[in-house]
């Protein structure tokens, strides 16, 4: 395999996740490629990676973030409620959407700062824009506000706030080009350590998220430097 393709398949592999088997890029008449020419990453522990075998990501000293995407998220209602009758559904209010967009932005703010990638607002010809999506959340218990939990209940415990879902798609800010895309979900690291469950609680662990998957772009690029 080409060098470059190498490149481009560690650089993807390594901004959502680390693997011990060297990721390859699918080739040839059965690969399996979308959006034109994105070609299906094996190897990824990503749920799935997609990248153009051609990308330069070693290009990219800075990253465009897009406003983080909330208004398609298929929620999992959690399997012990604690909900009060009548109102069981676990919903995403605008007040909740803002707040993730909120914190995905200062995440990645923050991380890529740190990281020698600073975030920045226009396009430019070394600056990757990213544009993430969250597509599902599978909350650990009923929302924490006084329609959702049972009357008299002040604390519920569980194995951390549950789990969360994201699409990436990674591209050239100047020319719109995409370069890449991953599927991938991360839930609370608690297992056998139960804790209160709450909105701060909660928000903690979906700041846990952004900042891992802030930090694994950052590997990626780092990798795609020669780092």
């Amino acid at each position: 395999m080409k060098p470059h393709v190498l490149i481009a398949a560690a650089a993807v592999t390594a901004m959502t996740a680390c693997s011990s088997t060297e990721p390859t890029v699918q080739t040839g008449d059965d690969a399996e490629v979308i959006m034109g020419n994105l070609h299906k990453v094996d190897n990824s522990r990503t749920d799935l990676a997609y990248v153009d075998p051609e990308a330069n990501f070693g290009k990219y000293n800075s990253v465009l973030v897009q406003p983080l995407g909330v208004d398609n998220v298929e929620i999992r209602q959690p399997n012990n409620s604690y909900s009060a009758v009548g109102n069981r559904t676990w919903e995403l209010t605008d007040k909740d959407k803002e707040n993730l967009r909120k914190s995905f932005a200062e995440s990645m703010g923050k991380q890529m700062e740190k990281c020698g990638y600073p975030v920045v607002t226009e396009a430019g010809d070394d600056v990757l824009q990213v544009a993430a999506m969250i597509t599902g959340i599978a909350p650990a218990a009923a929302k924490d506000d006084n329609s959702s939990r049972a009357v008299g209940r002040t604390r519920v415990y569980t194995e951390g706030a549950g789990a969360m879902a994201v699409a990436v798609m990674f591209g050239d800010s100047e020319t719109g080009e995409v370069l890449a895309m991953i599927k991938d979900t991360r839930q609370s690291n608690s297992a056998g350590n139960w804790g209160l469950n709450n909105s701060v609680s909660n928000m903690a662990d979906v700041r846990r998220f952004f900042n891992g998957w802030a930090n694994q772009i950052c590997q990626g690029l780092d990798r795609a430097h020669g780092k």
